[in-house]
């Protein structure tokens, strides 16, 4: 999980949403229609602002794993069903384990596109996820969104063996000389924003005074 910033919202949901919002709460069904809240218009938006990421766990999304998420479950907030700040894009993975929040609220985690940033809670033990410090928002958002699943752990821990190769490479090249800035910028490469599980390299790269 990293910081994101929410994109302007789409024209389609400006235009419909009070109408679809009306629909589905006189239907009385428990779903709104996801052809509606997932029009490719959304869904293009939501990938941008994610960076083609998940929202939570920041893997790489590929077709056909991607869901459109609402960050405030629709039987919690159903007046929310289509507000622009209550959807996210997430993994297979990430939407269907995500704990209910009759179990942990929403509220008690942390949102990519909030105001508290996960580096302030959040951090990387090896390729495992713990919470920062004391941070109990931190702790509720990883088993919230069961961020510590061995599908993460072996995801991160794959990535994370390529950046110590590339590392090791440059440190083998280097000899004794410091590393050029352009040596430096291609590990840094790994904690841009659309890399995966950049916030995981911004650690490393942090520990290493990268």
């Amino acid at each position: 999980m990293r910081r994101l910033t929410r994109l302007p919202e789409p024209g389609v949901l400006q235009q419909n949403k009070a109408r679809w919002l009306e629909r589905f709460l006189a239907s009385g069904d428990k779903r709104p229609l996801a052809r509606q809240y997932g029009h490719r218009e959304i869904r293009a938006a939501l990938a941008a602002m994610s960076y083609h990421k998940c929202f939570y766990c920041e893997t790489k999304l590929k077709a056909g794993d991607e869901e459109i998420d609402h960050y405030m479950e629709v039987v919690e907030a159903p007046q929310r069903v289509f507000d622009w700040e209550n959807l996210c894009l997430a993994c297979h993975g990430c939407n269907r384990r995500k704990r209910p929040d009759s179990a942990i609220p929403a509220v008690e985690c942390l949102d990519p596109c909030g105001t508290d940033d996960p580096a302030a809670h959040l951090t990387f033990e090896a390729e495992m996820i713990t919470a920062k410090g004391d941070s109990a928002k931190g702790l509720r958002t990883i088993q919230k969104y069961v961020l510590d699943r061995p599908e993460l752990n072996y995801l991160r821990l794959r990535e994370l063996q390529q950046f110590e190769k590339r590392l090791r490479q440059l440190h083998e090249r280097r000899g004794t000389r410091p590393l050029t800035e352009n040596e430096k910028e291609i590990v840094r490469r790994f904690r841009q924003p659309d890399h995966p599980f950049s916030l995981m390299f911004q650690v490393y790269l942090a520990d290493v005074a990268l």
